[in-house]
């Protein structure tokens, strides 16, 4: 793979297409072979059929100990994880055609401008969701390691210890198999498959969310982009000290219009990229609350014993998973408010002809509604929103500890 120069769009998002490309689900070029695409689809298929090697037998186990509490939130908040994964999964392949046209369309706004002052405006956001693209990715595999770890620290002291008696042995995941996991050999292969559908989960879950969290801050920096054009022509208009009503130069003319439909095209580019990951990000909040409470309560009950930093650092995951969504909505607030501000404080719209006054007054108007990111257009991602999940979650807890309380006292 030739190495992407580092003021292209390529570069930016070279994690996320090897995380994707990872579990097959990059968007695939319209000029791949057909041999291509079928090696795609078949990567993509056998990806699933690893995820569902760990999933069906956790949601088994769930459904087998419905009544353990121990069990319930140990297991229940990897399946809630699982089955994120497997919802967006499936509805992305479904608005695959949507989503290549959102893909396009970000590519195509990289090539907006070519002064490299200007780029400096979004390529400070694309630099952004690299980084947390890589952070986040090291997370998850520093928590499914921890998870091998934990179960390899008691395999290696069952053997030295106890003298092959086998009762210290445990899977990293509680699963149902339908046989006796804990002798060898078989042990030792659900072992290994547990660890490929491990690795595989973190390359998909880091995939699609990283991806969807650089896209939502690549439109934030289109959004400084504009503002940092108005607040070059407010310079330029200062500098030329001129009565602009009656007689406006051609260029400034032509950057003021570049303004307005590229805010326009920003605007319509913000609708369809919330369309399609309205039902991702639902589904993300609906069951973000539960993952936290119930990998929470794991840690503070104790329950989870030798274990406990395994959850520890599930739980970190899950809250940064949760962070990637609520903050570059955050920013897309901030920055899609912030033209407004720009162009009122920075332009003397009021010295220009009434057409574009007219124009700019519609924008800082506009500006007022800010763009947003939503869940099913009843919640706008945020960090309002981070702090609406945490309170859920402590709410969950609270619930599970009285429950907790009540099966002790019986």
């Amino acid at each position: 793979m030739r190495k992407p120069l580092k003021n292209s769009i390529d570069y930016y998002i070279l994690p996320n297409k090897i995380l994707c490309s990872m579990y097959g689900m990059w968007p695939s070029i319209e000029e791949s072979s057909t041999r291509r695409t079928v090696l795609a689809s078949f990567h993509l298929v056998f990806s699933l059929i690893i995820v569902c090697s760990i999933y069906v037998p956790e949601i088994i186990i769930v459904a087998k100990n419905w009544n353990d509490l121990k069990a319930l939130t140990g297991a229940g908040c990897i399946v809630l994880s699982l089955t994120q994964l497997v919802f967006k999964t499936f509805y992305l392949i479904a608005k695959r055609e949507k989503a290549h046209t959102v893909y396009n369309e970000l590519r195509s706004l990289w090539a907006t401008t070519d002064d490299p002052l200007e780029r400096q405006s979004y390529e400070m956001f694309a630099d952004w969701a690299r980084t947390c693209t890589i952070v986040f990715f090291v997370s998850s595999i520093s928590t499914a390691t921890m998870f091998m770890i934990s179960a390899t620290f008691d395999y290696i002291r069952d053997m030295y210890t106890n003298n092959g008696t086998e009762s210290t042995r445990h899977l990293p995941y509680d699963v149902w198999n339908g046989i006796d996991s804990i002798r060898s050999p078989d042990f030792e292969i659900i072992f290994a498959g547990q660890m490929a559908a491990s690795f595989t989960c973190c390359f998909a879950i880091c995939g699609l969310d990283c991806t969807c969290m650089t896209a939502i801050l690549h439109l934030s920096g289109q959004f400084r982009l504009i503002s940092t054009w108005f607040i070059n022509i407010g310079i330029k208009m200062d500098c030329r000290q001129m009565d602009y009503s009656h007689n406006c130069p051609s260029n400034l003319a032509t950057e003021l219009i570049k303004c307005i439909r590229h805010h326009q095209r920003l605007i319509n580019v913000v609708n369809e990229v919330n369309d399609l990951l309205t039902p991702i990000i639902f589904v993300q909040l609906l069951t973000s609350g539960l993952e936290i409470c119930l990998s929470g309560f794991v840690v503070i009950s104790n329950d989870a014993g030798d274990d406990i930093f395994k959850f520890i650092s599930y739980l970190l995951s899950m809250t940064i998973q949760l962070l990637l969504f609520c903050w570059p909505g955050e920013i897309l607030i901030q920055e899609s408010q912030e033209i407004g501000c720009s162009l009122y404080l920075n332009v003397p719209w009021y010295k220009l002809p009434p057409i574009y006054r007219r124009q700019l007054s519609l924008i800082i108007l506009r500006s007022q509604k800010y763009c947003t990111i939503s869940a099913l257009t009843f919640q706008a991602m945020s960090i309002h929103t981070l702090t609406a999940v945490l309170n859920t979650a402590a709410s969950y807890f609270a619930l599970l500890r009285q429950l907790q309380e009540q099966s002790i006292w019986q």
